[in-house]
């Protein structure tokens, strides 16, 4: 993999335990760059290779390393640190990460020292990834949104992937279950695919919306501080109502505003994410733990059309008893899942998805793994 040097353009601190980066990769060649037998990652080293070849995949990560030219950087080896890009492709050459602070010496560093024009080696990784439909032609036309769209919250650690990059349908039903930082990878390809489907809807008319894509997001917390990207998210709700929602829970007692049950669902009007209570921001959070029924509801919501009549929708069902086996015709599904969090979860997320028939096939769950 090939190394390339970049910049600290921003900083901003988005919750007690994280901060934002805003970085842009250099123009020129980045060249023999080694990588020290003591790092925390594999090592390699590069010769010289221009930067502004630098590309990436919404899911992926990059491997991290402070330029001993850094006055805040006094480590006497080269450390490296590994966190997901939360940006677009569409935003290079600047790109964006968010780092928890942890003990390691390279997130210590991040999120405590560095500073505005520090500089950093990067090296893109990771095969866990949503690949992008759009062109950009789409792009270009999308600017308003991506400037809007480009603060990043959270953190990630390295993730082992489970399997090759997802290439998915254009029409599809997308489910995102996220725990903790892991957010951060899934808000690149939420990012995208909010992308893909307004540059969609500028080049084809859609006669029909039912048969628009949708996606869902269950996101889990420790606290409602821990969430992140809680504004933007709500912001893409408000821009495709109809097909994309999200629920918030948090795993901490209390954090529920109002003292509204503990019951999640995605059925609401407009934003309404929750049948449970509504902060200030109008976001709704609920309790808990991510688990099937929360899964049922989600993938519930994308099969279901709102914009189908009570005749039509009987006539469909209708259709589905004839074609499909009694025990099968009330069968609702995912075309694909992608989940990150900490351990435990993607294993979990996946004996529901399996146990209960949530998803088409169990190879169309992609996940990753913390280290």
């Amino acid at each position: 993999m090939v190394w390339h040097r970049a910049t600290i353009l921003s900083q901003r601190q988005l919750s007690p335990t994280v901060t934002g980066l805003t970085l842009k990769i250099h123009p020129q060649p980045t060249t023999n760059i080694s990588i020290d037998n003591s790092s925390s990652s594999n090592s390699s080293s590069s010769s010289s290779n221009s930067s502004n070849n630098f590309t990436f995949l919404p899911g992926q990560w990059v491997d991290f390393k402070p330029h001993p030219s850094n006055s805040s950087w006094n480590h006497p080896f080269e450390k490296i640190g590994g966190y997901s890009l939360t940006s677009i492709p569409h935003s290079l050459p600047q790109f964006e990460l968010a780092i928890q602070r942890s003990r390691h010496v390279v997130a210590e560093w991040a999120t405590v020292r560095a500073r505005v024009d520090d500089v950093v080696d990067v090296r893109v990784g990771g095969t866990f990834t949503y690949e992008s439909k759009s062109s950009s032609a789409f792009e270009e036309d999308n600017d308003d949104f991506i400037a809007a769209s480009s603060n990043t919250d959270g953190e990630h650690k390295h993730c082992h992937p489970r399997k090759e990059e997802a290439v998915l349908p254009t029409n599809n039903r997308l489910l995102f279950i996220a725990g903790g930082v892991g957010i951060n990878p899934l808000y690149s390809m939420i990012r995208q695919w909010y992308l893909d489907q307004t540059a969609h809807a500028k080049t084809k008319q859609q006669t029909n919306k039912s048969d628009s894509p949708r996606a869902v997001l269950l996101y889990s917390g420790g606290s409602k501080e821990s969430l992140l990207f809680v504004n933007e998210l709500e912001q893409l709700m408000k821009e495709k109502s109809d097909q994309f929602r999200v629920v918030f829970t948090t795993t901490t007692k209390g954090q529920n505003e109002n003292g509204a049950a503990n019951n999640a669902g995605i059925n609401g009007e407009n934003r309404g994410t929750l049948r449970g209570g509504e902060s200030s921001s109008g976001t709704a959070f609920t309790e808990g733990r991510i688990d099937s029924e929360m899964i049922r509801d989600a993938v519930n919501w994308l099969n279901h059309s709102k914009n189908m009549d009570e005749k039509s929708k009987q006539q469909q069902q209708q259709k589905q008893q004839r074609e499909l086996p009694q025990e099968q015709s009330s069968t609702k599904i995912s075309d694909a899942v992608f989940v990150c969090g900490p351990p435990g979860m993607p294993e979990s997320m996946m004996d529901i998805l399996s146990e209960e028939k949530l998803v088409q096939s169990t190879d169309n769950v992609h996940f990753e793994k913390w280290w």
